[in-house]
């Protein structure tokens, strides 16, 4: 009757510790790890002789199921600290390689660039590409005579020479000409050429070559003022 006594006194402090095992949210998934052996899979397998010794088994049984569970939610705890570091981690040393990878692209195609053109170079360029001016004795700002180069003196041309040699007249007449009249000097020079062009493998290269000068500059010739 003792003993019975005993284990109805440790009745209550026994639901209690259950019942704040079943109440407390683990962090993580506790572990896994069971205890075998025994009855209810708790001990080594052995019985207890009396009703008090199985109630205070039964007490340590809880105590230690209660222990392990919070060493595996901290472990748990901890691990999930680690991880989420490492993500962190290896998230800014990503961005960090990314944005060193742009850099140095942008190093690698200013360095292919080489350094930017300046106003200086740009007028130099645009002078370069430009036209050579012909001289007073090929283009007379005067009287807007034009001297032909021998090859494009030939009778295919006539009527295109006949239009700009009109064309310069006006110029030299009247210092310059309007957007009309350039625009047709431009149209003609521009047949002229494609006709040359046509005949490049009937012509000796010098002739060519002093033949296409001849006309590019005389096309840019009328765009510019006389005199």
């Amino acid at each position: 009757m003792r003993a019975l006594a005993m284990l109805f006194s440790l009745a209550v402090p026994v639901g209690a510790l259950v019942a704040y095992a079943q109440t407390t949210q683990p962090i993580t998934p506790p572990s896994k790890t069971a205890y075998v052996g025994g009855y209810g899979g708790y001990g080594p397998s052995y019985h207890s002789s009396t009703a008090a010794e199985g109630a205070m088994r039964g007490l340590g049984n809880v105590i230690r199921s209660q222990g392990q569970a919070n060493l595996d939610n901290s472990a748990a705890a901890v691990n999930y600290s680690v991880a989420r570091s490492n993500e962190i981690q290896n998230y800014q040393e990503y961005t960090s390689a990314y944005f060193d990878t742009r850099a140095a692209n942008r190093r690698a195609r200013a360095a292919e660039r080489g350094p930017r053109a300046s106003m200086e170079d740009l007028v130099r360029y645009a002078q370069a590409g430009k036209p050579q001016p012909l001289s007073p004795s090929e283009v007379d700002s005067v009287n807007g005579t034009i001297t032909w180069p021998a090859f494009l003196a030939s009778g295919e041309y006539t009527a295109s020479r006949a239009r700009l040699e009109a064309i310069f007249a006006q110029r030299a007449a009247r210092g310059g000409i309007g957007a009309d009249e350039y625009m047709q000097a431009k149209q003609v020079t521009d047949r002229m050429l494609a006709q040359l062009q046509e005949q490049v493998r009937d012509i000796p290269p010098a002739q060519y070559s002093a033949s296409k000068r001849f006309l590019q500059s005389l096309a840019y010739e009328a765009g510019q003022p006389a005199g």
